[in-house]
């Protein structure tokens, strides 16, 4: 199931394993997980990297360690207060302390816990106000990515989202000044540089680590040499993109036909005959709904880390502070 030639830490790839077979319903909430001498074993990896990626989900409060009984996937809560609470070193945990510190703090000026709850939600809805006012703009190669990471951003925090491809700076489409005036440009690991070339030495240019959906990769790895894929996709640069993983991955030989700006009709025709279909996030209802229940269908996207999303968001509450000043 590991794809080493990736260039993706072993940990992450376990971790974004474990995470999708969580959305997918292979795990449920309340299900226990092999024990990291099993999974170790299942990829041909060391312990320590199972347990790493173990670790992480942990402090995330995905998964929830029982003494003597093992791993479970967390359940379901619809208190936060509860949901994490009996993690050691869960990011609630460290939020409570930090709470625990400025309550005593603020105690100490005079004022009274009442007093600081109160204060504390005055700012809090300043901050959110405030952060709404911002224009981020998220750059990548392809229309699929931008949108996809744009929806996983939107879930953090509200802003005025600019989505931007790597083509419209290149053609000037999207002019620099466009992005110079953003509050924030955010774009992936594999492009700063050529983004960091058109805005210039910016401070407000942000790199994020994205994964790919691994399940898909594991997937196209394990294609035989040769093979016709159909990609279904709103843009040509995401069929573009898809190569180039193959490439990555040492599949090169596979040959992609591309079904690109189709509706469901279009989509039917293009994929009729074909053993396997790679679609876009975007565009995978509309290909399940077009295909037969014998063909293959892979998912295939990039979605930023939970690490990188967080840096995002405190990111932007720092840049409502810059805007006072």
């Amino acid at each position: 199931m590991i794809v080493q030639k990736l260039g993706l830490p072993i940990y992450l790839q376990v971790k974004a394993h474990i995470l999708d077979k969580i959305r997918t319903g292979y795990y449920n909430f309340g299900d226990k997980l092999p024990t990291e001498r099993q999974l170790a074993e299942q990829f041909g990896i060391s312990r320590n990297t199972v347990s790493a990626a173990y670790k992480e989900l942990l402090l995330e409060g995905v998964l929830e360690a029982r003494q003597g009984r093992g791993t479970f996937v967390r359940k379901e809560e619809t208190d936060l207060m509860t949901a994490g609470a009996d993690i050691a070193g869960s990011r609630l945990e460290r939020a409570l302390k930090i709470i625990d510190a400025a309550i005593v703090q603020v105690v100490e000026l005079g004022f009274t816990v009442d007093q600081f709850a109160t204060i504390t939600g005055i700012r809090a809805k300043e901050k959110e106000l405030a952060t709404r006012e911002l224009r981020v703009a998220v750059v990548d190669c392809t229309t699929e990515y931008v949108e996809r990471f744009i929806a996983q951003l939107r879930q953090m925090v509200q802003v005025n989202f600019e989505a931007v491809t790597l083509a419209e700076l290149m053609t000037g489409a999207v002019k620099p000044e466009f992005l110079a005036a953003c509050d924030l440009v955010v774009t992936t690991a594999d492009h700063h540089l050529a983004v960091a070339e058109i805005l210039g030495n910016s401070s407000r240019l942000m790199t994020v680590a994205t994964t790919p959906n691994l399940e898909a990769v594991i997937k196209l790895a394990r294609l035989p040499a040769g093979s016709d894929v159909v990609v279904v996709a709103k843009t040509h640069e995401f069929v573009n993109a898809l190569g180039r993983i193959l490439s990555k991955i040492g599949r090169d030989g596979i040959s992609l036909t591309p079904c690109v700006g189709k509706e469901q009709q279009q989509v039917r025709q293009c994929i009729d005959g074909c053993n396997v279909v790679v679609t876009a996030e975007a565009m995978q209802r509309i290909v399940r709904q077009a295909a037969s229940k014998t063909q293959e269908i892979i998912a295939f996207y990039y979605e930023i880390d939970q690490g990188s999303l967080q840096q995002v968001v405190s990111r932007l509450v720092a840049e409502t502070d810059k805007a006072k000043e």
